[in-house]
């Protein structure tokens, strides 16, 4: 994850590890909604092709 620590607030949260562990409670929260959901969304299943540059 990418975040922009541009201002005091974010560079105290960062300093205090708020935004690390904020992270990673999301990412167990988000985790555990997809694994108790049981079945497929029926949402679109195909590919996304890298940019060429």
């Amino acid at each position: 994850m990418d975040i922009d620590r541009g201002g005091f607030a974010e560079n105290a949260a960062d300093k205090l590890a708020v935004l690390s562990h904020r992270v990673k409670v999301d990412m167990k929260k988000f985790k555990h909604f997809i694994e108790e959901r049981g079945t497929e969304t029926g949402g679109w299943r195909g590919d996304v092709d890298r940019p060429t540059l």
